[in-house]
């Protein structure tokens, strides 16, 4: 099913509002097919694209970054006639019996998930790191990884970019001031409007205290050392641009990735995907249908 496409506040009728609303979604991310499921008790969003190909061996599971939903890799769907693109928004609340990170490795691994046996994963800056635990406790299940943006250690992260990134949950009007400037250092001057809005927008719906304890994960977890175990094919993309993960970030997580590939794109910043969508999908394109053929 649809999500609903609500009116602007106001009805402004000339591009997207400073800060949306929870359910203003942008043209170019409406038309996604919505699945709410329900895994151990907490609601997922899964996002597919109409008409796209239904094979499951040819599934990649797409997690986002921090604070956004899956619905923010519409622009893969040129992808989506060979490829069985699942995009998947983590519960928007955590159990305090689990850090954010180890609750989302059980909800992707339970049968609840419905997904297929074997699957391919991309995840962006949080997602990378969410993508690269789960390859590490369940390397039977990962048939290839996409990084995008990969966050496998803090020290290799700018904090100052880090501590920006929580602007976009500040109270009004201060969030009507910062959040678009948030939005637009994290994507960069190529993400157009439509895509800025909907980072903010998706933001927020999480509680602050949600994306705090998903910060932590970021701040506490280091999976550098144990980066030389996965021995699945793996792609990196990085933004040359990028204020939050510098491409030396990224050419050292792909040294400790065994036979991993790094691919730039120079003109990009944090969301290469949303904002340079066709070097993007050339890229994981070509390589998720070489290792799902």
């Amino acid at each position: 099913m649809h999500e609903a496409l609500s009116p602007r506040p106001g009805g402004r009728p000339h591009g997207p509002p400073l800060v949306p609303e929870v359910e203003d979604i942008q043209a170019g991310y409406a038309h996604l097919d919505c699945e709410p499921r329900s895994v151990r008790g907490t609601p997922v969003r899964l996002f597919t694209f109409p008409g796209g190909t239904t094979d499951e061996t040819r599934t990649v599971v797409c997690l986002p970054g921090l604070g956004a939903s899956g619905r923010s890799f519409a622009p893969l769907e040129p992808l989506a006639d060979t490829l069985r693109l699942l995009l998947w928004t983590p519960p928007p609340r955590t159990p305090a019996t689990h850090t954010p990170l180890l609750w989302n490795l059980a909800v992707l691994d339970h049968a609840e998930s419905l997904l297929p046996g074997r699957f391919a994963l991309m995840g962006s800056s949080y997602g990378s790191l969410l993508s690269m635990a789960y390859a590490l406790a369940h390397p039977e299940r990962v048939k290839a990884l996409v990084l995008v943006s990969p966050v496998a250690s803090v020290h290799r992260i700018r904090r100052l970019a880090l501590t920006l990134s929580t602007l976009v949950r500040a109270p009004r009007p201060l969030a009507y001031l910062l959040a678009p400037t948030v939005a637009r250092v994290l994507g960069g001057r190529g993400l157009p409007p439509e895509g800025r809005a909907e980072i903010v927008r998706e933001a927020r719906r999480l509680s602050p205290m949600e994306l705090l304890r998903r910060l932590r994960d970021i701040l506490a977890t280091n999976l550098m050392s144990r980066l030389h175990e996965l021995r699945v094919p793996t792609l990196i993309i990085q933004g040359g641009r990028d204020v939050l993960v510098p491409p030396r970030a990224a050419h050292d997580v792909a040294r400790h990735i065994p036979g991993a590939r790094l691919a730039l794109i120079r003109g990009a910043s944090h969301l290469p995907y949303m904002s340079h969508p066709a070097a993007f999908n050339a890229l994981a394109g070509d390589f998720l249908r070489q290792h799902l053929d």
